[in-house]
């Protein structure tokens, strides 16, 4: 319900000039520059782990979710504001880094959980975030690494 709330307002404040501009005014702050004319990341992040709740088990889908939560703030920390090489062109190495050691700090937490995954399968998701926040994919990262971690960790 939350998330199809957020939606609603999101496409709300993309299409009606009066909430446009509310949203402007109030969280204005928070948007990265695209996001004026699209979806925000809030609304990706929350699409992509409501469709990872639905297609995973529990112990898939608490990292998975964490993993983007996690890793993608650190990597935007980072890489927006610390200069370093680029990776991909729009994407920085040392958010890249940022996204892995954060995200292996999820795996240590989640690791020593009972009812967690091997820490093999954390490790190995865990990287395969780090890989699909860097790559220059089509889609919002916050959408595609839930889903795509999720379904690596199902299969090892």
């Amino acid at each position: 319900m939350v998330t199809v709330s957020i939606v609603i307002i999101d496409f709300m404040r993309l299409h009606i000039n009066g909430v446009k501009e509310g949203f402007i005014l109030f969280f204005g702050s928070f948007l990265r520059r695209h996001e004026f004319t699209r979806l925000s990341g809030a609304t990706y992040l929350l699409l992509g782990c409501l469709i990872t709740s639905f297609l995973y088990r529990k112990p898939v889908v608490i990292p998975a979710c964490a993993f983007v939560i996690v890793g993608d703030t650190f990597a935007a920390v980072l890489g927006a504001n610390i200069k370093g090489p680029r990776i991909f062109r729009k994407k920085s190495l040392l958010g890249s880094v940022g996204f892995l050691v954060s995200s292996m700090a999820v795996v240590w937490i989640l690791a020593n959980l009972p009812g967690s995954l091997p820490l093999q399968s954390l490790i190995i998701g865990a990287v395969a975030g780090t890989v699909i926040e860097a790559l220059p994919l089509p889609w919002d990262d916050n959408f595609s690494i839930p889903i795509i971690t999720g379904a690596i960790m199902s299969l090892v």
